[in-house]
């Protein structure tokens, strides 16, 4: 695999480029290349994300970017779909929607089943790293414990915080931040709907499609939006338009208190 200087030179010219072009990009992580995924506008963008050798928390992680993806890939006007690979696990289903992860259209013990679930091959892998997947590979780090008593938002927070490569460590402690903070932003954010509609930010809305299109960099999208909630000068309503749009793919519910009425 290349090494992260040459990774992160692929990401900075990227990022240049993501506003002009209608691609979607991420480093293969069997061989550290660049790849550019057509958001499934042309024809569907099929997905595999890769459950069965990971733990129940690891494959929620995996589920978890294959929806990501899926949802940036949405917001540009493409059709994708997901299937998993992997055996029936209807206590994995119930946890994937406890965190908001769309069901998938498919799924199959293999990935040639998955594929002719799809009615085509998939165009890219989500999967733990090392997973022999034949086409390019989305890489996803390792999570501990294995089991979360009760997974929901503050846990899809938690993950996203990360480095989609990053091991992962949900400790009570983690999850009370995580817990913590999905209140502060629902709260903030129906404190700026209250105020006139604005248009949203631009700047920060190139900064969230930059960091979701330059291979699917949910932690630098969090942290554009904490910026974001410290620029006062700018109108509530256009912050409230901007995280609005941002959870459009994120999904943690930041307007579920809007109204007094859970969304």
């Amino acid at each position: 695999m290349r090494d992260p200087v040459t990774r992160e030179g692929h990401l900075r010219r990227w990022a240049a480029q993501v506003r002009f072009e209608g691609v979607l990009r991420i480093v293969d992580g069997r061989n550290g290349e660049p790849v550019e995924l057509d958001p499934g506008r042309r024809a569907p963008l099929r997905v595999l994300a890769h459950t069965g050798a990971a733990g129940r928390t690891a494959a929620l992680r995996v589920l978890l970017l294959a929806d990501v993806l899926a949802r940036t890939a949405e917001t540009y006007g493409g059709q994708v779909l997901v299937a998993s690979v992997g055996p029936a696990d209807p206590a994995l289903d119930a946890a994937a929607a406890a965190l908001g992860i769309k069901p998938r259209e498919a799924r199959g013990d293999t990935g040639r089943e998955a594929e002719e679930a799809l009615a085509g091959p998939a165009r890219v892998h989500v999967a733990p790293a090392g997973t022999d997947t034949g086409g390019p590979r989305l890489d996803v780090g390792p999570v501990h414990p294995d089991e979360v008593a009760a997974p929901g938002p503050a846990v899809r927070l938690a993950l996203l915080r990360l480095d989609r490569r990053a091991p992962a460590e949900l400790t009570p402690r983690g999850l009370e931040a995580a817990e913590d903070g999905l209140r502060h932003w629902r709260g903030a954010v129906a404190r700026w709907a209250q105020s006139p509609s604005k248009p949203m930010c631009a700047e920060y809305v190139e900064r969230l499609q930059a960091a979701l299109r330059t291979d699917l960099d949910t932690a630098a999208c969090l942290a554009a939006l904490d910026r974001l909630e410290e620029e006062t000068a700018l109108p509530d309503g256009s912050r409230f338009e901007t995280f609005a749009r941002a959870d459009r793919v994120l999904a943690l519910e930041l307007t579920a208190e809007v109204g007094g009425v859970r969304s």
